[in-house]
């Protein structure tokens, strides 16, 4: 008797411990998944992804000299920009308000167009000028521009991606060689975390900016090798944004983990005892109703997904609804071993234990491993 006492307490105590080993395991890994989030946004260095980043004169002039002739003064063309606002209209279309100018020097030739176009734009000719004004020696020159910019975005990291917005400018005279370069004299010292050029009461909704940046880039058209059409490095102005983390938060990850707690539950519905199945409602019919609508769930918010961010590729949150199909399978195939008595030894164990203690584990596994390759520690 005492020895079958000391077994039966040692039972439950054992169970215990197998359950606050899975829930510590779990836990754990989602806290580096939450972490993991946390820090996704501090690790994008405020560097523009097109061409190179220049935040004086000095530097700009190191990237455009070796590109134009030496037997010809080209003249530069100091070039600034303040957006007023910033729309994502779809998963590739920016809608963008604002002003540029340009600083023109007295000695600035007469025969050379100024302005600029944005290429990316509907109409690159769309900056309309609206004043001018003198400024010491120089005049300043003043558009107003509205408009859809069409860019390719990176969404592997969609919910919590960073994007870089660009006005992408050349020169209006597409036959005399002018060189644009920032408006350096307009702002304080660089600083990309400052957010010079943005106004300060723009409305990013969902995002939020990270950095601003100039950068310079050369094209080689090939149709501007013909006489008479001039090339200069393209002119960028740059908006860092990160998407922020309570949107997609709600919107996309908390779905998930309901499904996820629905699934887990119905573990609990699954039983080894056939005096509890009438009670429980657990039948094959059953097992095969609440897989088939939990795949509908998923499917549903994974189309919704992908049609928001226009991807063709794989993204991060994707990660999480082949996950709840990876779920949604083992539990139906675990229903259905008990109920064929396959691995019967392994699976009947205390009711069904397995299964549930493993269930969390596996899932936050999973979700911190796909973090930890998207995103990063």
């Amino acid at each position: 008797m005492p020895n079958r006492d000391a077994v039966s307490r040692l039972v439950p105590r054992g169970k215990l411990l197998l359950w606050l080993t899975a829930i510590a395991v779990s836990l754990l890994l989602a806290a580096g998944t939450v972490y993991s989030w946390t820090h996704a946004g501090s690790r994008h260095a405020p560097v523009a992804e097109v061409g190179t980043t220049v935040s004086s004169y000095a530097e700009a002039e190191t990237v455009v000299t070796p590109h134009l002739p030496k037997d010809q003064l080209v003249p530069r063309l100091s070039t600034g920009v303040l957006l007023n606002s910033l729309q994502f209209v779809n998963a590739h279309n920016v809608k963008a308000t604002g002003h540029i100018w340009q600083h023109i020097p007295p000695n600035f030739p007469d025969n050379i167009e100024i302005g600029v176009q944005l290429l990316e734009a509907e109409d690159p000719h769309c900056p309309k000028k609206v004043f001018e004004y003198p400024l010491g020696a120089n005049r300043v020159v003043v558009w107003s521009f509205s408009t859809i910019i069409r860019q390719q975005f990176n969404y592997e990291d969609y919910p919590l991606d960073h994007q870089d917005i660009w006005l992408r400018m050349r020169p209006v005279d597409m036959i005399h060689q002018v060189q644009l370069v920032p408006s350096f004299e307009s702002f304080p010292p660089w600083d990309a975390r400052a957010l010079n050029g943005l106004d300060p009461g723009l409305v990013f909704g969902d995002w939020e900016p990270d950095y601003t940046v100039w950068s310079l880039n050369r094209q080689e058209y090939s149709m501007l090798a013909h006489p008479g059409l001039a090339n200069t490095d393209e002119l960028y102005f740059n908006v860092g944004v990160s998407r922020g983390l309570l949107g997609p938060l709600l919107g996309r990850i908390v779905p998930v983990l309901l499904l996820a707690v629905l699934m887990f539950l119905s573990l609990f519905v699954i039983t080894t005892d056939p005096d509890r199945r009438p009670i429980s409602g657990f039948t094959a019919f059953a097992i095969i109703t609440f897989s088939v609508s939990t795949v509908l769930v998923v499917a549903v918010n994974d189309n919704a997904a992908r049609t928001e961010i226009g991807a063709a590729g794989i993204s991060y949150i994707e990660y999480w609804y082949f996950t709840l199909y990876v779920m949604t399978l083992l539990v139906a195939l675990n229903a259905t071993m008990l109920l064929h008595g396959a691995f019967g030894k392994a699976i009947a164990w205390r009711d069904n234990l397995l299964p549930k203690i493993l269930f969390w584990p596996l899932f936050t596994g999973i979700m911190f491993a796909a973090t930890v390759g998207y995103l990063g520690l």
